[in-house]
């Protein structure tokens, strides 16, 4: 593995005010803050201001007076009533400043210029409606009459004429200050076969006016658990999906078929109306029972927010836009910004509030947000004293190398910028391998000498747990771990701390072999061995058979002699990882065995066990090119560390 680059620099003279201003961001993010309205909805003359952007522009800003009286805005353009109690409503006057405010554009109208057109506005189209206005009883109306109606009217007076007089008629019938359930019933019950697109375009914008009324969306979602609940329910009507609720009310079958049919548009814009007012609110989403300041409640709300966010997302955006994500973004700021945030962090360790602050980083979902949570982060890990700060609370070594390298398994895995991420991750290894030489912690298992084997296996344990930092830090440890363990003076040693432990022998193995799999540094595993095992005593066969399954080796063919071993050999077609042979057994010896096999597997680790330990006997085995051999009689840890390096070898 190559060393890491050296980190770039780190800003020593603190972060720019734009990236982590928290109060600027949440101004940005301002929920409740007045918006300049669409084009489309600035009314210069009277029948603009029967438009649907127009409409629905008077459904927000009229909300207050509109759910008072229980009506729509077509109800109220096309009604002479509603209109001139508007002209006495205490909070007109600010309505209309706060709408030429958002409709003023710099350069071409200034708010004072606009507030006399509205008022302007105001007067003309009162007197409009009253001359327009439908008059006498409300008559009796069903979907295949109003399908004909519409076609009737269309035809003879098509455009806006034609469309005012539906909506003077259509407003006469529904009523007002009725149940808001049964009104919706109503509309909905014109929708029929046969109705041209301008008619569903009618029953759509009073639909859409209706969703928009607050008085409605609880009448129509009130059951839902929750804020939570009433907006997932709220998004599957907008998909055209009713929701399965028992207490759900059977018209939102109805609205749901109809959002579905016809892709309405104006109906949707009153549901996202709908989840902009209820997102505006500061009811939590989460219904958390946790110690509000606590980081459970914070992940929990976060976790809420985020699994609303990707409720609210459907093909092409997010439902009600723009809007929809600075109103989640807005939640996450109010969550996580100022004392809030403090009180969540308060008299924790410097470790501790970054492990929280990456928890929050990876919970939250809007661009924005996310901004903010970083900026807390860039805060406490490029802070000059980090260092110093960081080992407060870690006081030994080894608590300190493992928070350094436990920080930046949390920023691996973390969403931050790529090359913020890049840059902190090579940070904390910078620290931990200075940290490393100035403590000269890796001189206990230095190469120039042979280290005990608990040292080894103290650092083998500490490479496991992932205690060193991704770069120059593991690398090192790995090297040097791995150059031990795999020498033979070490593999003697620690056979030897088993000597006395026979009925935990296969314990003691597996665990060996785990650790250094979890180091990085994997040995052979023995229950992957195919081992041949050929002895013509059973007293001897039965004794290496034991060691051998101690090892940890179960895949084990067993031969009583030399012709027997063959014969297994060539049924397996030679696929062994390891045979252990006598020399001495009948019909067919070891090094006459030894030779055959040579023929087919040269490379095959081949360990003669002999009691012919002479010179010329072992020169004749080696002429043959046999791997290794042991001499008998021999030790559990002799053989075992035989093994061991056989299968281990470079």
């Amino acid at each position: 593995m190559n060393a890491a680059p050296p980190p770039s620099p780190l800003p020593t003279d603190g972060i720019p005010i734009g990236v982590y201003d928290v109060d600027a961001l949440l101004g940005e993010l301002s929920g409740d803050a007045p918006e300049e309205s669409p084009e489309s909805a600035v009314c210069v003359r009277v029948e603009e201001i029967f438009a649907p952007a127009a409409r629905f522009l008077i459904a927000e800003e009229l909300a207050e007076f509109l759910e008072a009286r229980g009506i729509t805005p077509t109800e109220f353009l096309h009604k002479v009533e509603p209109q001139r109690s508007f002209l006495d409503w205490p909070r007109r006057a600010q309505v209309l400043e706060r709408v030429a405010q958002r409709q003023a554009r710099p350069g071409r109208r200034s708010p004072a210029m606009r507030l006399e057109e509205l008022k302007r506005l105001e007067q003309e189209v009162l007197a409009f409606t009253a001359r327009r206005a439908h008059s006498g009883a409300a008559l009796s109306i069903d979907a295949k009459q109003f399908a004909a109606t519409v076609a009737q009217s269309m035809t003879r007076t098509p455009g806006f004429a034609g469309r005012h007089a539906i909506d003077c008629w259509l407003s006469a019938w529904l009523g007002e200050g009725r149940n808001h359930e049964l009104r919706l019933v109503r509309i909905l019950s014109l929708d029929g076969d046969g109705l041209s697109g301008e008619g569903i375009a009618i029953l759509d914008q009073i639909v859409g006016e209706m969703l928009a009324n607050g008085l409605v969306v609880e009448a129509l979602f009130g059951w839902a658990d929750g804020l939570r609940g009433v907006l997932d329910a709220m998004a599957m009507v907008w998909r055209g999906e009713a929701p399965s609720h028992p207490d759900a009310p059977a018209v939102l079958h109805r609205l749901s078929a109809f959002v579905a049919r016809h892709q309405a548009r104006a109906a949707r814009l009153g549901l996202e109306a709908g989840v902009h007012h209820a997102l505006l609110g500061d009811a939590p989403l989460s219904g958390t029972k946790a110690e509000p300041n606590s980081v459970a409640a914070v992940l929990d709300e976060l976790s809420a927010i985020s699994l609303l966010a990707a409720r609210l997302t459907v093909k092409g955006g997010v439902i009600g836009g723009e809007r929809t994500t600075r109103l989640i973004d807005r939640r996450v700021a109010l969550l996580l910004s100022g004392a809030r945030l403090e009180a969540v962090l308060h008299a924790k360790s410097h470790y501790a509030r970054i492990v929280d602050l990456l928890a929050f980083e990876g919970a939250v979902s809007g661009e924005r947000s996310r901004r903010m949570i970083v900026a807390h982060l860039r805060r406490h890990l490029e802070a000059r004293d980090f260092t110093q700060r960081l080992f407060e609370t870690a006081r030994t070594p080894r608590a300190r190398i493992k928070a350094l390298a436990d920080l930046q398994r949390r920023v691996q895995r973390s969403t931050l910028p790529d090359g913020l991420r890049e840059r902190y991750v090579r940070m904390l290894d910078e620290i931990q391998n200075t940290f490393l030489r100035t403590n000269k912690v890796f001189a206990r298992i230095a190469k120039d000498r042979p280290p005990h084997v608990d040292e080894v296996m103290e650092f083998a344990s500490l490479l496991a747990e992932g205690a060193f930092t991704e770069g120059k830090c593991v690398a090192a440890a790995r090297e040097l771990v791995g150059h031990h363990v795999r020498s033979t003076a070490f593999l003697r040693g620690y056979l030897a701390r088993c000597k006395d432990a026979t009925e935990q022998r296969a314990e003691r193995f597996a665990h060996f072999f785990a650790t250094l799999a979890g180091a990085g540094l994997p040995m052979r595993a023995m229950n992957t061995l195919r081992v041949l095992l050929a002895d013509d005593e059973p007293a001897a066969r039965g004794y290496v058979e034991m060691i051998l399954r101690d090892l940890g080796i179960t895949e084990l063919t067993i031969a009583q002699d030399g012709r027997e071993a063959l014969t297994r050999f060539e049924e397996g077609q030679g696929a062994f990882d390891l045979i252990v042979c006598d020399w001495k057994m009948p019909r067919l010896s070891g090094l006459e065995f030894l030779k055959l096999v040579r023929a087919v597997r040269p490379d095959m680790p081949f360990l003669m066990v002999t009691a012919l330990a002479t010179i010329i006997a072992v020169e004749e085995a080696m002429a043959h090119d046999v791997t290794a051999y042991i001499a008998k009689p021999f030790s559990p840890e002799q053989l075992e560390e035989k093994i061991l390096v056989l299968v281990n070898r470079r």
